[in-house]
């Protein structure tokens, strides 16, 4: 097992494993006498650098992780590699966290393969609930707390920092102390069916505004149909805050 931490040294632990784990290593470079030792050492290195990648590419700031690896059991049948081990897997991704698996070949000529496993948990702050919080509840920064989480088997996309969270309503109950999901929340309601609202249309310097109702709730940002007042057309409009549209002026 390999603990990565941006603020910490590398250490690695022994793995038990049902499946032909990698050895316990005790040093940043350890000899690598056999193809398990070098089918070890390789992934790691790429699966690092590819949870790397994605840290950068998400957001992630302040993360840990540990990686396991997993190899087959003929892998301990197989002779050293006397050529660049040649890796290839799908681009890593969040929901692949848990289980990412790399193709290894020995060399060009591909002497030998074998698929290997690689499980990550990792550790990042995060916001949950900092108590019980209803359905259509307005998210204020007091309900919020930040906490380090293993996000390697969340099933969506949690939230970096609370004013992600703060302004945006619950669109289920949520609970105590469990992270939040970018899915669970939404903008919130700003205009209720068969509400009054006023309807704004702009074109190079003019602006022009009048009065109209609601055929359909909205959240910020949402489009809806709207009932000119005047001339009693229905227009789709996008919800631009309280009791206001905008159309794109014909």
């Amino acid at each position: 097992m390999l603990v990565h931490s941006a603020k910490r040294k590398v250490c690695f632990r022994f793995l038990v494993s049902l499946l032909l784990a990698a050895p316990p290593l005790v040093t940043a470079h350890p000899p690598q006498n056999s193809a398990r030792q070098q089918i070890n050492a390789k992934v790691v290195e790429e699966a690092g650098k590819a949870i790397a990648a994605l840290a950068q590419r998400t957001g992630w700031r302040d993360y840990r992780y540990t990686l396991n690896v997993f190899m087959p059991s003929n892998v301990a049948a197989l002779p050293a590699c006397s050529q660049p081990l040649r890796l290839s897997s799908a681009p890593l991704q969040q929901k692949n966290l848990a289980r990412q698996n790399y193709r290894v070949a020995c060399g060009s000529g591909a002497s030998w393969q074998a698929v290997v496993t690689v499980k990550a948990d990792l550790y990042l702050p995060i916001a949950m609930a900092a108590r019980e919080i209803e359905r259509g509840e307005t998210l204020t920064p007091d309900a919020l707390v930040m906490k380090k989480f293993n996000i390697s088997n969340l099933r969506g996309e949690p939230l970096l920092s609370r004013e992600e969270a703060t302004g945006l309503t619950a669109k289920r109950n949520l609970r105590a102390w469990k992270p939040i999901l970018r899915t669970q929340l939404q903008q919130p309601l700003l205009v209720k069916r068969g509400q009054a609202v006023t309807i704004s249309s702009e074109t190079d310097d003019i602006r022009a505004q009048t009065a109209g109702v609601a055929l359909k709730e909205g959240h910020l940002h949402e489009s809806i149909k709207v009932q000119n007042s005047s001339s009693e057309r229905v227009i789709d409009a996008i919800v631009t805050g309280a009791g206001r549209v905008s159309v794109e002026a014909q």
